[in-house]
């Protein structure tokens, strides 16, 4: 069964999706490249440089998708080549990105005394084909691998659908809108340290839902 907390020996798969269209640009998507950096340096700060807890996969998507970094440990991996988003992408491929999130997730499988994996997809709009993205989330949210089926959190800014976004997650409360894209900063590093605690995925999930 899934770990109850994040440690060398369960560690955690986290798969950011990150919203690199053009309605992006400008300071959402500098916050968002300074929430990815906050999130890595606290799992740097929670494994204390000793043995890796968390492996970390990124995607871009605009009107492609792109994988900048896959299952790297939080010691490994390259801040600066992961937070350089310039929100300049094209449109908005929800779909091809989380088909990518799929396809890292089948080929990083992890074992079944894993934490829980999750996926973060963040986006300020609506995506291009709306059926197709919500059938490429139904697909991720039921994948079967050894580590569990995984979570898929939604995180709105600005002019993102509410509808859309909480169809599209896990459940319905996992759909975080958040008014303000500073919060994505205090968010992240937020979701790690409660991952440590002997809670598992549900008191992740409370976490979220409470910030």
């Amino acid at each position: 069964m899934p770990a109850a907390r994040v440690q060398s020996t369960s560690p955690w798969h986290i798969v950011l999706v990150l919203d690199d269209s053009g309605s992006m640009e400008g300071k959402p998507i500098k916050t968002v490249n300074q929430a990815v950096t906050a999130m890595i340096d606290e799992m740097r700060i929670i494994s204390g440089g000793m043995k890796p807890y968390f492996r970390v996969s990124i995607v871009k998507f605009g009107s492609t998708a792109e994988t900048l970094a896959e299952a790297q440990n939080e010691q490994a991996i390259n801040i600066s080549a992961v937070t350089s988003l310039t929100g300049d992408s094209g449109t908005t491929d929800t779909a091809a990105a989380l088909n990518q999130a799929l396809s890292v997730l089948k080929k990083n499988g992890g074992k079944d005394t894993d934490f829980t994996p999750y996926v973060f997809f963040l986006s300020d709009g609506a995506p291009d084909d709306e059926a197709s993205a919500l059938k490429a989330g139904d697909a991720l949210k039921n994948l079967s691998i050894p580590a569990g089926a995984p979570r898929l959190v939604t995180i709105g800014i600005a002019d993102a659908r509410d509808d859309f976004m909480r169809q599209l997650a896990s459940t319905p409360e996992l759909y975080k809108r958040l008014n303000d894209v500073r919060d994505i900063v205090r968010l992240f590093p937020t979701i790690g340290t409660i991952a440590q605690t002997a809670t598992g995925a549900a008191g992740v999930d409370d976490a979220i839902m409470n910030l």
